[in-house]
């Protein structure tokens, strides 16, 4: 686009160099001239060109190259031609054609007799404003097209960084729902060797029992027995059958992660939810908490923390503060925010996003008396 637009305004006044030079055909003809080469050059030369090159790159900058020079020859023999020059020099300039160049000082000096000194200088004046209107268009496209391939590479890293976090959050979840699924089976394995088996052994020796016992009552009052060790089988076979990875305390984990505090920060934690919270739920309000919890001990300077995850009919909300509540910080709030920038800001945080986007909840981060995270989770 700059290059029309410069274009134009080169065209526009050799138009009126050439009005105030000659009239007649010669007028027509330099116009069209002028208007068919700036179209061509424009379609030959590359508007990305991938460096400052001192030679033409391509078949088309070849013939544009060519085709300056032919401009720059007839203006040396066809004094009129003179007034194509600037926009001659505007392409040959992006091309480096200094053979164009030479012939255009010619064609030049061979125009002062006719045209006079005056005429040609204005005619000088807009081939020196053509030189830079095209240096100035070539480097705004260089810095245009490096801006646009920084940005590019950013988003592209930004992106292989948020796939690696996400990966590595999956690892690690993945690392906890294993040891989850390998508990589950161990206390599957004993109530099944255990439990089981003695009850098992118990209705074998019950059915024995009944073989040899069949007079009543006793026939009838070890039958019960039988039926009551049946139903103990029955609810032992379905409790180790209902044994998941569900099973994680929300409000045990909290807890044992909030012991870290203890020693240095005055410690609250408030939990009220129910047991039905969403797997990956867990996880994320797990691995968020102990982001957190890990950041509040190695950098915060604060006294209080306070720890609280609450259930909405719509949503889960965790919030986790650390501040000053004393007295003399309640007359300095102004400059708690300070407080907050001990805090990682890194590698921590972006866990802590990604958590919260990986359950599409909302985070809200506030450096108010200290550092206060605050986490909507949708059901």
């Amino acid at each position: 686009m700059n290059r029309i637009i410069d274009k134009i305004i080169i065209l526009a006044i050799s138009i009126y160099a050439m009005k105030s030079m000659f009239g007649g055909n010669a007028f027509m003809i330099c116009i069209y001239a002028a208007i068919i080469f700036s179209a061509l050059n424009y379609y030959l030369i590359r508007g990305d060109k991938s460096n400052y090159s001192m030679k033409p790159e391509s078949g088309g900058e070849w013939c544009a190259f060519f085709l300056e020079i032919i401009v720059a020859g007839i203006a040396v023999f066809y004094a009129p031609a003179v007034s194509l020059l600037p926009l001659m020099i505007y392409d040959g300039t992006r091309s480096r054609n200094y053979i164009a160049g030479v012939l255009s000082v010619v064609a030049v000096a061979n125009s002062f007799l006719e045209y006079g000194p005056y005429k040609i200088i204005y005619i000088i004046l807009i081939s020196a404003l053509a030189i830079v209107l095209s240096i100035r268009s070539e480097r705004l496209e260089f810095l245009s097209r490096d801006y646009r391939r920084v940005r590019d590479d950013s988003v592209e890293k930004n992106n292989k960084l948020r796939l690696q976090n996400m990966e590595l959050i999956n690892a690690r979840d993945t690392e906890i729902y294993n040891a989850q699924l390998s508990e589950r089976n161990r206390i599957a394995r004993e109530i099944h060797d255990n439990v089981g088996h003695t009850l098992s052994r118990a209705i074998l020796q019950m059915g024995a029992l009944l073989a040899i016992h069949k007079e009543e009552p006793v026939h009838g009052q070890l039958e019960e027995v039988r039926q009551t060790l049946d139903s103990a089988m029955n609810n032992i076979r379905s409790s180790v059958h209902d044994l998941h990875d569900d099973s994680i305390d929300v409000k045990a984990s909290i807890g044992q992660m909030a012991e870290l505090l203890k020693p240095n920060h005055n410690l609250n934690v408030d939990i009220d939810i129910g047991d039905d919270m969403a797997r990956p739920v867990k996880y994320a309000v797990i691995g968020i908490t102990k982001e957190a919890i890990s950041n509040i001990n190695k950098h915060s300077k604060n006294k209080d923390v306070t720890i609280s995850l609450n259930e909405h009919p719509s949503m889960y909300q965790l919030v986790i503060h650390d501040y000053d509540g004393s007295k003399e910080n309640a007359e300095k709030k102004k400059s708690s925010s300070d407080s907050a920038s001990g805090h990682e800001v890194g590698m921590g945080l972006e866990n802590i996003r990604s958590r919260v986007e990986s359950v599409n909840g909302t985070l809200t981060i506030s450096t108010d008396n200290g550092f206060r995270i605050f986490v909507s989770i949708p059901k």
